[in-house]
């Protein structure tokens, strides 16, 4: 089965619980690289792990041996950037995948696990803090 690049933007709260599920996934996806500006549990992971954490500028120096960016910031600001960015270098291949399309891959490689939802309301932070006590 073909392996799939990718790199990670963000690993905040939902940032992170996407990370772990790939890292402890057998998938289809190679994570290239991630992008964490904070000291994040996620980050802590990914060094951990061995993935190279580095700034979207190290992300767009893949070129086209990134395949897919998926950006948990929550900030369509970024998104854009990476966009822009990706435009800029001449990177017309690389995609940055719509939050929709992550909930997609995340239903595929997650079994029964919940995604928690970026930018919620208080009640749903709460909702989902303590959804994630009772695995």
């Amino acid at each position: 089965m073909e392996k799939h690049n990718i790199a990670i933007v963000g690993l905040g709260r939902v940032g992170t619980v996407f990370l772990e599920k790939v890292l402890s996934n057998d998938s289809v996806f190679v994570i290239k690289s991630v992008c964490e500006l904070a000291d994040t549990s996620g980050k802590k992971m990914a060094f951990d792990h061995g993935v190279p954490v580095g700034c979207i500028e190290d992300i767009i120096k893949f070129g086209v041996d990134i395949d897919v960016v998926f950006d948990f910031t929550g900030d369509e600001k970024v998104a854009e950037l990476l966009r822009r960015k990706l435009q800029e270098s001449g990177n017309n291949y690389t995609q940055v995948a719509q939050k929709r399309i992550a909930r997609l891959i995340w239903s595929l490689i997650a079994e029964d696990d919940y995604l928690p939802e970026v930018n919620c309301t208080k009640s749903q932070s709460y909702a989902d803090i303590l959804l994630s006590q009772q695995k």
